[in-house]
């Protein structure tokens, strides 16, 4: 899965496992993993979508990415450097070069604090700036994220701002350090389609005019299409498909990347005729398979002499599209 371009970022072989709480009757809890095995990278000026349903691991990942927590297995790396183990220094460099928008504009802000201490308060930290250069910087991330006039917004508090101005607000305060690297955590699933298109268009002009590379984390197959230029899918932890959002989505080798498009709404349809029908209506009994596919048990291609032994291969279906599924081969026939 390697690129033509220096990746940004790396993640090599990353695992994490969770310790589920354990019964009242004083029963031991179990392991839950989040990621495992997960190698991805991201080329500069690139945005990378990483798809995949609720508990598939992609907003672990993502706070791993921003040092919100530690891998306890694999690698990663920033511009060829690993991050594992960083401190003092080093970490607080590392922290102005990726910042993350996270999903809920109502929690991510302050509720005390005017617009203009939100934003200022990442270059006071980091001390970016003389003291009487911050407020223009602030002024000059607002008005880049779509708060214009910024002297109107500067002074407000959160609760005075609509949901899709917020956001914009937590895109500036992201934006105003200038980071190399952006973890936008399904910044549109709460705003309405109309401002989730405005929010799209200013990571597009981020990347343009300051060539950020940026890691959008989503469930929408859709938003990932319009706004990414490739695209990985996520299940359970494991990365099941790579490639181009055209590729991808155009002509999606997994099985269960078929089911996310089947599930995708469609404009004007009143039936529910899958196009693809991968989707078990009732899922396999038992645990998934901890050496096969995961997504086995609710796979109606899925063979148990096959994707219950062991996790497949990555295969190319066509440049840069690569697909980890047993039975590859037969889908694209089919397709």
């Amino acid at each position: 899965m390697s690129q033509a371009t220096p990746a940004i970022l790396e993640l090599k072989q990353v695992g994490k496992v969770y310790q589920s709480r354990g019964s009242l009757l004083g029963g031991r809890g179990r392991e839950v993993v989040a990621l495992k095995e997960l190698s991805i990278s991201l080329n500069r000026g690139e945005i990378f979508g990483l798809v995949g349903e609720s508990g598939s691991g992609k907003t672990t990942c993502g706070r791993l990415i921003v040092g919100l927590e530690r891998p306890d297995s694999g690698d990663i790396l920033l511009e060829g450097e690993s991050i594992i183990g960083l401190k003092g220094g080093a970490w607080r460099r590392y922290r102005r070069k990726v910042q993350m928008i996270f999903q809920d504009p109502y929690q991510s802000l302050n509720p005390q604090l005017t617009i203009l201490d939100s934003v200022i308060e990442p270059l006071v930290t980091n001390r970016i700036g003389r003291p009487e250069e911050r407020p223009a910087l602030v002024l000059e991330a607002l008005k880049a994220a779509g708060l214009s006039p910024p002297e109107e917004f500067a002074p407000r508090f959160p609760h005075q701002l609509s949901g899709g101005q917020r956001q914009r607000v937590a895109i500036a305060r992201a934006m105003v350090q200038k980071p190399s690297l952006v973890v936008a955590d399904e910044p549109t699933s709460m705003l309405d389609a109309s401002y989730s298109a405005q929010i799209f268009e200013i990571l597009l002009e981020m990347r343009e005019q300051r060539g950020t590379g940026i890691l959008f984390i989503t469930h929408s197959l859709a938003a990932a299409r319009y706004l990414c230029d490739r695209i990985g899918v996520i299940y359970r932890g494991r990365l099941m498909e790579l490639g181009p959002a055209g590729e991808v989505i155009g002509n999606p080798g997994h099985p269960y990347t078929q089911a996310l498009l089947d599930a995708t709404p469609k404009f004007g349809s009143t039936g529910e005729i899958p196009r693809y029908g991968t989707l078990l209506a009732v899922p396999r009994p038992g645990e998934p398979p901890r050496q096969g596919c995961p997504f086995f048990p609710r796979c109606r291609l899925g063979r148990e002499d096959l994707c219950a032994a062991g996790f497949p291969e990555w295969s190319s279906l066509s440049p840069g599209h690569q697909v980890a599924c047993h039975r590859w081969k037969e889908i694209a026939a089919a397709a």
